[in-house]
């Protein structure tokens, strides 16, 4: 599953399951291209590769900061669901249920937002499954 987002004038993938797995590229095409080529590397090179399962996105608002709104990304490893917001390099969390796992991606983006975390401009583009 891959995750693609803009980010001012480019557009960024993640690879759900697979551990920094990331590609950068001014469009679409070329950003499918690139994240074709980054899965390849990382499947042939064998890095750990931790199984998990993409579960869906959810719009996050903090209503004490000014009404900010986050996209959320939540994957399950078949033990946790994970949780991370990409504009706040750093903001993730895991719990056992998806309630108690947006409780505690809420503190952490404030935990975030509070020590001063710099709060990248992304834009949602949307989620795309890839067979390599």
């Amino acid at each position: 599953m891959v995750v693609a987002e803009r980010k001012g004038k480019y557009y960024t993938a993640s690879v759900a399951g697979l551990a920094c797995c990331y590609a950068k590229a001014g469009t679409l095409e070329k950003l499918f291209i690139n994240t074709r080529k980054v899965i390849k590397h990382y499947l042939k090179n064998e890095y750990d590769n931790p199984k998990s399962d993409f579960v869906g996105v959810r719009i996050l608002s903090l209503n004490h900061i000014g009404k900010k709104k986050f996209v959320v990304i939540i994957e399950n490893d078949g033990k946790y669901y994970i949780a991370y917001i990409p504009s706040l390099p750093g903001c993730h969390t895991y719990a056992k249920t998806i309630n108690k796992l947006m409780k505690y991606i809420k503190k952490a983006a404030r935990l975030c937002l509070d020590t001063g975390t710099e709060v990248r401009k992304t834009d949602f583009v949307g989620v795309y499954t890839i067979e390599v």
